[in-house]
């Protein structure tokens, strides 16, 4: 059986239904579960969901031997291995994010990944901006920093609607550190659409 550690996240005792159970704030539980029953068991499920519980499952060797639980539930050092820079099969990764039009005039960020969040470094291969409302004059960046600091990933113009695309060959590579995240950064706010990173892991 995989072995449940669920942790208490919130500031007020959390009962938990699926295992007839109190948990006071800031402490765990241990329970052996079958991995099967997970996604039976709700009140973990809201819990988890509502920020109100954190989770650590360990599965048996059996479990995660048997590659029903791979990907994303067991990750093996296989699976997340680096890919060099120079290697023409490497995989591609699509990040996607949308944002909606704000009171416009001012600049501001949308958050793709938190500062301090990024999972791996990756270079950016190309970026793909689709303007929904235009601003005249704007352009949306992709920043490793907030408020506009950090390094200049790549940029596209939003002052027409429509698929507006761009890519500073070569210096698109973000890193993980305390500050780095990955962010769009609007010169207005009244800009909306999507945008599609195409990025590649590097070592």
């Amino acid at each position: 059986m995989a072995q449940l550690q669920i942790t208490n996240t919130d500031v007020e005792k959390l009962y938990l239904g699926d295992f007839y159970t109190s948990i006071e704030p800031g402490k765990s539980i241990t329970v052996d579960r079958p991995a099967s029953d997970l996604p039976r068991l709700p009140s973990l499920q809201a819990a988890l969901a509502d920020g109100k519980a954190s989770l650590s499952v360990t599965y048996t060797s059996d479990e995660a031997a048997s590659g029903l639980h791979a990907p994303p539930s067991v990750i093996e050092a296989g699976d997340i291995a680096p890919v060099a820079g120079t290697t023409p099969a490497a995989a591609l990764i699509t990040i996607y994010k949308s944002f909606a039009a704000g009171g416009g005039g001012s600049p501001d960020d949308v958050e793709i990944f938190p500062a301090g969040g990024l999972p791996f470094k990756f270079r950016i291969l190309d970026l793909v901006v689709y303007v929904s409302t235009a601003v005249v004059g704007s352009d949306v960046e992709i920043r490793d920093e907030a408020v506009g600091a950090g390094s200049l990933l790549a940029s596209a113009s939003s002052a027409s609607i429509g698929r507006n695309s761009n890519v500073e060959a070569g210096t698109g590579i973000a890193a993980p550190g305390t500050t780095k995240g990955l962010f769009v950064r609007r010169s207005d706010d009244g800009a909306a659409g999507e945008v599609v990173i195409t990025a590649r892991a590097e070592l």
